[in-house]
């Protein structure tokens, strides 16, 4: 067991005969050892015998190559008293006793060979040969704990690591003494269960050629689960293997440009009297274009006017209808427009009479009779409106022929009333005339401004004429 004091424990007498008559004991401070001083008292030699501080005997006391202390057979002064660094050593001046559990060797003077080689200066061979001399007792070097146990395995699967940690703390270096040797912490090698191996995708291979060799087709790309292929339960690769991106070529055929085919013969008349519409077709298939080709250019149906027995009830006697001459766009005559619009008032011989002529194109219209003359044998289009005064009622009607006194035909009848305010009414109608044939409007009285409204501005009495197709 280590000692906790650093004292030794010395002799400790005062002026004595015979230091083996000494029992009584003391402990000395930290830096001091065992001495024995001798004084004469008259004839007879005494002794005091205690601790006392090292330094009266250090080696800056005394000359080089001097011996401190004592030489080999007896005692060089007086004056240097220490003796060694056992207990008890001052009985006899540096006769060394038996060691105690923290004494230096007793074979060794440590006082001397600190003093001849300064051996307190190297710690740790002082420790082994001189500690209690050194104040080395409470010297401690550091010793290992037991190890831990080991840590688990840093892997699930396959190779890992396990560790184990130690301290030094058994106990621990204290008091300049050295630290545990050796490593710290212990490592081994531990085995599991193989690993899963997940998939993991390759590169994308290149494009390949166009699927086609004309027209649209598919480029394909592919890549496969093997870098590196699931193993041991691991998870698929996720995601598309491969990929596709549409490739142009020239077209397969070559473009065919549509054409019309021949037009229809005519369709028969849309209606059986009056004015109505006869039609004729084609199609773009002489020939039909492909998906290269350019659609045909123009209508693809024609259409004519076709006139029939006039619908509308006549007076007078009618001569009957003519064969049909026949007519097409392409055989008509070109060039003819006849056109007149005239508005106002002046009834003459019950002939409605319009002053004001706004357009006359060819003079047909003779605003002094109140005649339209046909300049051309053709299918002409008239319309009259008609505005009476409030609580009013007024006959007109559209009529044709050589003159009012020949045998004339009636195209319209119509009757405008109003109550209470002015209102007007209009009537219309196509008819086929011969050149030099005429339309008037016929009133059924000698009506005046007091029957018909008509301020010029706002409101227009008027009669208006149109050629449709020469014939």
């Amino acid at each position: 067991m280590i000692r906790v004091s650093e004292c030794l424990e010395c002799y400790s007498c005062q002026n004595i005969a015979d230091p083996d008559e000494c029992r009584n004991t003391s402990e000395c401070s930290s830096g001091q050892s065992c001495s024995l001083q001798t004084f004469q008292a008259g004839s007879v030699l005494h002794f005091n015998m205690g601790c006392q501080t090292n330094q009266l005997c250090s080696s800056s006391a005394v000359g080089q190559n001097s011996i401190i202390g004592r030489s080999s057979q007896t005692r060089r002064q007086s004056t240097c008293h220490e003796c060694c660094s056992a207990d008890r050593c001052n009985t006899y001046l540096c006769a060394h006793r038996k060691p105690s559990e923290c004494t230096d060797d007793e074979k060794l003077d440590c006082a001397l060979l600190n003093s001849l080689f300064n051996v307190c200066a190297d710690v740790h061979h002082a420790k082994i040969t001189c500690p209690k001399f050194c104040g080395l007792c409470q010297l401690v070097d550091g010793n290992w704990a037991e190890w831990a146990s080991w840590s688990s395995c840093s892997t699930t699967c396959e190779n890992g690591k396990q560790s184990r940690a130690r301290s030094c703390t058994n106990p621990p270096p204290s008091n300049g003494g050295l630290n545990c040797t050796g490593p710290a912490v212990d490592w081994k090698i531990c085995t599991n269960q193989l690993c899963p191996v997940h998939g993991n995708w390759s590169d994308w291979s290149t494009w390949s050629d166009c699927s086609v060799t004309c027209d649209v087709g598919l480029r394909k790309k592919t890549r496969t689960c093997t870098n590196p292929r699931p193993d041991r339960f691991g998870d698929n690769c996720y995601g598309d293997a491969s990929e596709y991106t549409v490739c142009q070529k020239d077209t397969c055929i070559n473009p065919v440009h549509g054409n019309w085919s021949d037009w229809s013969t005519w369709s028969s008349c849309s209606v059986t009297c009056d004015v109505g519409l006869r039609k004729r077709t084609r199609t773009c298939s002489n020939p039909k274009p492909n998906r290269y080709g350019d659609y045909c250019v123009g209508d693809q149906s024609e259409n004519i006017v076709c006139l029939t027995e006039p619908c509308n009830t006549t007076n007078g006697v009618l001569s009957s209808w003519g064969s049909w001459q026949s007519c097409s766009v392409t055989m008509c005559r070109k060039g003819h427009a006849v056109a007149f619009n005239a508005h106002g008032l002046k009834v003459v011989n019950y002939v409605n009479v319009f002053p004001t002529v706004i357009f006359n194109e060819g003079n047909a219209y003779n605003n002094s009779t109140g005649y339209f003359t046909a300049p051309v044998d053709g299918i002409y289009y008239f319309t009259v409106q008609i505005c009476s005064q409030a609580n009013n009622y007024i006959y007109f009607f559209l009529e044709k022929g050589r003159s009012r006194v020949e045998n004339w035909e009636r195209l319209t009848a119509s009757i405008q009333s109003s109550s209470g305010y002015s209102s007007c009414a209009s009537a219309s109608s196509p008819v086929k005339l011969t050149r030099n044939e005429h339309v008037w409007v016929h009133m059924l009285n000698q009506y005046t401004p007091l029957h018909i409204y008509a301020d010029g501005q706002d409101v227009w009495i008027s009669f208006t004429g149109t050629l449709i197709q020469e014939l």
